[in-house]
C-alpha cells in the first residue's frame, strides 16, 4: 500500500512541476513587447482620419545597426469606416505593419512601427505617409531619432 501512495505523490509533485513550468513559460515576454498586445490606452495615438494633423513619432536614443519597433495606437476619428489602402516612405529604413480591416468609427487598433537602421550614423526626420478611404490626402507621420554610437 505504501508503493501505491508514493507513486500517488510523485504524480502530483509531476504535475505540480508541470503547471508551474507552464504559468512561468505563459509569463515570459511581459513588457518586452512579447507576443502579447500593448495597452492600447499607454501608446501614442494617431488619428489616421485626419490628415491635416501631422504626427511626430520619435525613436529616441537608437544605436546604428539596432531594429527598433514602435507601437502606436491607430484611431478612425471619421464619421464612417476608415480602410487603410497603403502606405508610402521616404526612407527604405521605415515599415510598418497594420490590420487591413476596416477601422470602425471611434475604434482603436495597434500598429507597429519597425525602424532598420543598420548603416545610419546621422538620422535626418523622415515621411511615413499613410493611405486611408477617408482621404485622398494621404496621413503624414514624421519620424525622428537620434543616432548614438
Amino acid at each position: 500500500m505504501s508503493r501505491v501512495l508514493r507513486a500517488n505523490a510523485l504524480v502530483k509533485c509531476y504535475l505540480l512541476v508541470v503547471v508551474a513550468f507552464a504559468l512561468l513559460c505563459a509569463s515570459c515576454g511581459r513588457g518586452r513587447g512579447g507576443a502579447q498586445s500593448a495597452d492600447l490606452g499607454l501608446l501614442q495615438r494617431v488619428d489616421v482620419a485626419d490628415p491635416d494633423a501631422i504626427d511626430t513619432i520619435d525613436f529616441g536614443a537608437v544605436r546604428t545597426g539596432e531594429v527598433v519597433v514602435r507601437s502606436l495606437a491607430l484611431t478612425n476619428g471619421a464619421g464612417g469606416p476608415v480602410v487603410i489602402v497603403g502606405d508610402e516612405t521616404s526612407c527604405s529604413c521605415l515599415e510598418m505593419a497594420y490590420p487591413k480591416e476596416p477601422l470602425a468609427v471611434g475604434a482603436t487598433v495597434e500598429a507597429r512601427l519597425t525602424f532598420y537602421s543598420s548603416g545610419y550614423n546621422f538620422f535626418a526626420p523622415r515621411s511615413f505617409y499613410l493611405k486611408t478611404s477617408a482621404s485622398q490626402e494621404p496621413k503624414r507621420l514624421v519620424i525622428t531619432a537620434k543616432m548614438v554610437h
